[in-house]
């Protein structure tokens, strides 16, 4: 009889579940290490701060030519950039401008906070 033939035939030992190495004492000054040994802080904000809020400003994509593109979305034509994609529409995609890393403006979040009100007023009547 090989014994070797009953432990291909056992279930695996099921994995111990994971613990952090530290308690979390103040959730608002959280400290990791990443599996190359880099150690991060996370700072939340504190309880009831309110936090800003944008659409994506890039979306990359791969062309009918096989190209690499990413190309800069102001705000409120995420899903118009989207529908494009979806329906291969090329040429209509090609008319954004390229992404360089144009960032956020003030501007930016306050149309979006604007977009999200108006949405809320049209599903509470």
């Amino acid at each position: 009889m090989d014994p070797n033939k009953d432990k291909a035939k056992a279930e695996p030992e099921p994995e111990p579940p994971l613990v952090p190495l530290t308690k979390i004492t103040d959730p608002n000054n959280v400290f990791y290490t990443d599996e190359n040994g880099v150690k991060y802080r996370v700072l939340l904000p504190p309880p009831g701060t309110r936090l800003k809020g944008a659409d994506a400003n890039s979306m990359s994509y791969t062309d009918d030519k096989g190209v690499q593109k990413e190309i800069y979305l102001p705000q409120g034509t995420v899903k118009t950039a989207w529908d494009h994609l979806e329906n291969e529409r090329w040429d209509e995609l090609a008319k954004f401008e390229p992404y360089t890393g144009q960032g956020y403006t003030e501007e930016d979040f306050k149309a979006y906070e604007e977009s999200h009100k108006q949405a809320e007023a049209q599903e509470n009547k």
